[in-house]
């Protein structure tokens, strides 16, 4: 298993580097960021469902119901949290300044291992850390920007943003030492967080306009591929390897969206934007090449 980690982490960043294919169309539609990740949830925690009943009924016990916490943590606190502060950055900001305050998230992790997990800190970490967010800056095209102001509150909440997006690694981790499956931990995370949103939209309503304006397979793929796989993918992953190791190499995910707003969106390319594609592939090939320590998760 631990030599197929890596690939479900990175299969888990290119899946959510594919968000932008979805968001363009359904956001054209009139449906608001709070609606697309209920939607999303909701259809996931459906596809669920049936999932774990034929896999095993024992993946939805939850061995003690203090470690809900840890869901509430992954659900509310990392993808509800992160996606909010995630949404208001760009308003405040721009997409290119608020992708690359998320990527502050491998540094985060990096910071909070060391004090949760014991985690040893070392030189090739920090080099690879700081490889993967200036490679995350060019590959933004942030260095383009010739005259641009950003709001204090836009920079607070890009930042916040990265905090909540390290978070799943961090209750993910704490999930993962409890003997819960990756399947139990995406269920329950998707869970907590439809319930959550569920009071922040008008559900009928809501599913009546997806109906009236037949959206319901785009919502169900940009359920699918940018949720439910990439999760579990996700998940998997950080059974079998560090949490700073898996946040690292999910930041393919900004690089998956560089190039797919090239091929796809007729976005430009710049020299700035190849040399942080490399930046972060070369990251990444650092970490799945590193010795694993003695003490690896």
């Amino acid at each position: 298993m631990k030599s197929m980690a890596w690939v479900l982490v990175l299969i888990a960043g290119i899946c959510w580097g594919s968000i932008g294919l979805f968001t363009k169309r359904i956001t054209v539609l009139g449906f608001s960021e709070m609606e697309m990740l209920f939607v999303k949830m909701a259809v996931d925690v459906i596809l669920l469902i049936p999932m774990l009943f034929l896999k095993d009924k024992k993946l939805f016990r939850i061995h003690n119901i203090t470690d809900i916490k840890y869901f509430i943590g992954t659900g509310i606190c990392s993808f509800v949290f992160f996606s909010w502060c995630y949404m208001k950055a760009i308003n405040e900001t721009s997409l290119a300044v608020a992708a690359v305050l998320l990527y502050t998230a491998p540094a985060i992790v990096m910071i909070l291992s060391i004090f949760l997990f014991q985690e040893k800190l070392t030189k090739k970490k920090c080099i690879v850390v700081a490889m993967t967010f200036v490679g995350c800056i060019c590959v933004t095209g942030i260095l383009d920007t010739q005259t641009a102001a950003y709001s204090v509150k836009g920079i607070l909440f890009g930042i916040c943003s990265g905090i909540g997006y390290a978070l799943y690694s961090i209750f993910g981790t704490f999930a993962l030492k409890k003997q819960y499956p990756s399947f139990t931990i995406t269920f329950y995370t998707f869970l907590t967080a439809a319930v959550f949103l569920l009071f922040m939209v008008r559900p009928l309503e809501l599913f009546q306009r997806i109906t009236q304006q037949g959206v319901w397979i785009e919502m169900l793929l940009f359920s699918v591929f940018t949720a439910l796989v990439p999760y579990l993918c996700y998940t998997k992953g950080l059974s079998a390897m560090q949490a700073s190791k898996a946040s690292v190499l999910a930041t393919t995910e900004p690089v998956v969206a560089s190039i797919i707003g090239i091929a796809v969106f007729c976005e430009g390319i710049s020299w700035q934007k190849i040399i942080g594609i490399l930046l972060v592939l070369g990251g990444v090939l650092l970490r799945i090449t590193e010795q694993p320590e003695k003490q690896e998760l």
